[in-house]
C-alpha cells in the first residue's frame, strides 16, 4: 500500500477512485449490451441499436480483444450475426496478407454472440472447437465481412457455420465452423 501510495503522489484513494469508476461504467456497459442481446434474441437490432451495441463494447472496456482488433457489427439477430473488419497493418501477417488468426477470432466472437442470442442471453455460452479453413487472402484496406448462421442448435451443443467474405466482391475468404457448449448455469 505504501509503495501505492507514493506512486500515486501520495493519494491511495485515486487509484481506487478511479478503479470504482471503471468498474462501474463496465457494469452499466455490462447492463446495455444485456438488455440489447436480450432484444436482438425476439428481432433484429436496428441501425440505431447497432451503433449504441458496438459503443458499448468499445466504450466500457467489455469488448476485449475485438474492441483492440476494431470490428463493427452490422446487423444483429437472432438468426444471424454478421461483423466487419477494415483491415489495416496490425492485422497482417510479415508477407502483407491478414492473419488467419484474425480470421478464427472474427469467427470465434460471431459464432458465440450468435449462440448467446440464440440462447434468448439467459445461458452463457462458450467455445470448444474452432476449425476454420483459408480460401483467399485479405491485404490492409480491404474489409472482411463475417456472417455467422446457425448449423445446429441444441440444448447443450451448437454449431456455427460461419462465413468470412471481402466486402468488395463477396468472394469467400475463409469458413469457420465453430462448436458451442451450452452451459446450465442461468446468469
Amino acid at each position: 500500500m505504501a509503495d501505492e501510495t507514493i506512486a500515486n503522489n501520495g493519494s491511495s484513494q485515486d487509484s481506487n477512485s478511479a478503479d470504482s469508476a471503471a468498474e462501474q461504467a463496465k457494469r452499466k456497459g455490462l447492463r446495455k449490451y444485456m438488455t440489447l442481446v436480450t432484444k436482438a434474441s425476439q428481432e433484429a437490432l436496428s441501425d440505431e441499436e447497432l451503433a449504441v451495441f458496438n459503443s458499448t463494447l468499445g466504450d466500457n472496456g467489455i469488448g476485449g480483444l475485438d474492441t483492440l482488433l476494431g470490428t463493427k457489427f452490422v446487423h444483429v439477430g437472432p438468426e444471424r450475426i454478421q461483423m466487419e473488419l477494415a483491415v489495416g497493418p496490425d492485422h497482417l501477417q510479415p508477407w502483407g496478407l491478414a492473419n488467419g488468426g484474425v480470421y478464427c477470432s472474427l469467427g470465434e466472437t460471431a459464432g458465440s454472440i450468435a449462440g448467446f442470442v440464440a440462447c434468448g442471453a439467459k445461458k452463457p455460452v462458450v467455445g470448444v472447437n474452432n476449425n476454420t479453413d483459408f480460401y483467399r487472402s485479405a491485404r490492409a484496406g480491404e474489409v472482411i465481412v463475417t456472417t455467422a448462421e446457425p448449423e445446429y442448435l441444441g440444448r447443450t451443443m451448437q454449431l456455427w457455420r460461419i462465413e468470412h467474405t471481402r466486402k468488395a466482391d463477396e468472394k469467400l475468404l475463409a469458413r469457420t465452423n465453430l462448436r458451442i457448449a451450452v452451459l446450465d448455469k442461468p446468469l
